[in-house]
């Protein structure tokens, strides 16, 4: 009896005992309690009420109770708008701390002109004093970060770790000058915008940062790289320019219908009717404007060939006359090729596509419709160009494809064998379509995404690029609703060539879908070109309608 109320008495302890409140759980090691301090521009809106904006860090340093915020010499850092001291004198305060820390006095607002001291509490209940200023600071970036020399064609590749610039060409560089893109307010010297250089001669680039101590010397190669196998090299890929009021950048008016070619270093914008405007096809800068010697295409269109031309056509109705041109070079005014009286029963020429040499061997396709509703057109004109001689223009009609009724339809053979495959993209399809150019059935589809249901995706390009084979279609907005992107396919392999452009196995590049205000005809375009040494490969779309041009590129570079 004894020995059972010992034992409840001593359970009964234990249990009292269990009841004390906890202990405190501590870290094994304490560390700073504080990790960072973020101070930030004030601003009175028209209203009055605070607004922030900047956003600068500081951090404690190791052995030091001394915090710097870094507040950049100009703001924002890409402008000329040198921060004053004056902006220093009451700026947002916010701390990041340790779990389990206080701050003592609490902080919201501090004048990094002077002093602020902080008391830090923690976890360990130590305490540590810390003081808080801010120091305008001159930038230490000093980065080449873009190299181009557009009287060559020439786009280079920088390697950041090594500090060398590769210029990829097989033969001697002429001597010229460049374009380039540094750090902000950074220099470079020799200045390649202003200095003729020798690029054959290896040279040296010293960009120096504004604060005028730090630099980077780059070493510029001329080089002719290894490829990789085939295609294009992964990660390569690079927005060249991007504008969203490009009408106003090269003071174009049309209205009709904007189409692309490439005619040595320069990308050639047609509006449709007698005004083609030039640009650098690697900065999109305006070069100048074509001298139409009074053509006007009528709401017509133009490409490019493999070899260095320009071709384009007019509108035509049915049992009228289409004439075609070609332009050598932008400072000539183009020439007529041949003119033709179109019996196909629809209207032609809001789209031409070349595939070859029209100096030598080629195949040209032009779009053919006829309204009707619902649709059912399904042909298009194609000219066959022997030994530089165009031949007779044919209709060719297109077995089980999507059917159309208007000018959007767009069609392009992948080489100049007429038997081989060509691609189809039409609105209202809005998918893109694999022809079998033996048959000209259609053997295999990418149908149209969730939201590209009023899309206009009724522009296709392709290009055989190292070895492998690619199609690029465009769906330009067409309604206030409808979304405007580019998408680049692997076709390589025929089997890949289905599902939608959401998940299809063949997609290797969709941009991000814009959606942009529609003025306008529904008219847009997308060209597939690449670099006449073969290690660039460039994508351009337009919207006519949205006032929007894009140009992305890849290499085939084995780095």
């Amino acid at each position: 009896m004894k020995n059972t109320i010992f034992s409840f008495l001593t359970a009964a302890g234990l249990l009292f005992a269990g009841c004390h409140q906890p202990d405190e759980l501590l870290p094994s090691v304490s560390r700073n309690g504080i990790n960072s301090v973020t101070a930030q521009f004030v601003k009175n809106n028209s209203e009055g009420a605070a607004e922030f904006y900047g956003e600068f860090k500081g951090y404690p340093a190791e052995g030091s109770d001394e915090i710097t915020v870094e507040i950049p010499w100009f703001y924002p850092e890409s402008s000329d708008d040198v921060v004053s001291g004056k902006m220093l004198d009451k700026m947002r305060i916010s701390l990041n701390l340790d779990d389990n820390v206080t701050v003592d006095p609490a902080v919201l607002y501090m004048n990094l002109n002077e002093d602020n001291y902080i008391t830090v509490t923690d976890q360990l209940k130590q305490k540590k004093v810390y003081k808080v200023r801010g120091r305008i600071v001159k930038s230490k970036a000093c980065l080449l970060e873009e190299l181009s020399l557009p009287s060559q064609g020439l786009n280079a590749i920088i390697d950041q770790e090594t500090k060398e610039v590769s210029l990829i060409a097989a033969g001697n560089i002429e001597p010229c000058t460049g374009t380039y893109r540094l750090s902000y307010h950074a220099t470079i010297s020799p200045d390649p915008a202003t200095t003729v250089i020798d690029w054959n001669a290896s040279p040296k680039l010293t960009v120096t940062a504004y604060d005028g101590v730090s630099k980077t010397v780059y070493t510029v190669k001329k080089e002719v790289p290894a490829k990789v196998p085939t295609g294009i090299r992964s990660g390569s890929q690079k927005n060249l320019f991007v504008s969203e009021t490009f009408k106003t950048d090269y003071g174009m008016s049309g209205t009709t219908n904007y189409t692309l070619g490439i005619l040595g270093d320069h990308l050639l914008i047609c509006s449709g009717e007698s005004e083609i405007v030039y640009v650098n096809k690697l900065t999109g800068v305006k070069a100048g404007t074509v001298n139409m010697g009074g053509i006007n295409l009528g709401g017509g269109a133009i490409t490019s060939d493999e070899a260095n031309h320009i071709v384009m056509c007019s509108i035509a109705a049915n049992g009228a006359s289409q004439t075609i041109y070609r332009l050598d070079h932008v400072t000539d005014t183009p020439k007529e090729v041949m003119t033709w009286s179109n019996a196909t029963g629809g209207k032609i020429g809001s789209k031409i596509s070349i595939k070859g040499d029209i100096d030598a061997d080629a195949v040209v396709t032009i779009n053919c419709w006829a309204w009707a509703s619902p649709a059912n057109w399904s042909s298009f004109v194609r000219i066959i160009v022997t030994d530089g001689v165009w031949g007779t223009p044919e209709k060719v009609t297109i077995a089980g494809c999507g059917l159309w009724n208007g000018g959007n339809v767009d069609v392009e053979y992948l080489s100049t064998d007429i038997t081989g495959p060509y691609f189809k993209a039409s609105y209202s399809t809005n998918g893109a379509e694999w022809i079998d150019g033996a048959t000209n059935s259609r053997v295999a589809f990418i149908d149209k995404g969730a939201n590209d249901a009023n899309s206009n995706f009724a522009n296709v390009s392709c290009a055989v690029f190292n070895k492998s084979p690619f199609v690029a279609v465009f769906g330009g907005s067409h309604f206030a609703y409808s979304a405007s992107r580019a998408i680049l396919l692997d076709v390589g392999d025929r089997n890949l060539f289905s599902g939608t452009f959401d998940n299809t196995k063949a997609k290797i590049y969709a941009s991000t879908p814009k959606y942009l205000a529609v003025s306008g005809t529904a008219s847009c375009d997308i060209l597939l070109s690449q670099s006449s040494d073969g290690y660039y490969l460039y994508l351009y779309w337009i919207g006519g309608n949205t006032n929007y041009i894009r140009a992305e590129q890849w290499d085939c570079v084995d780095k």
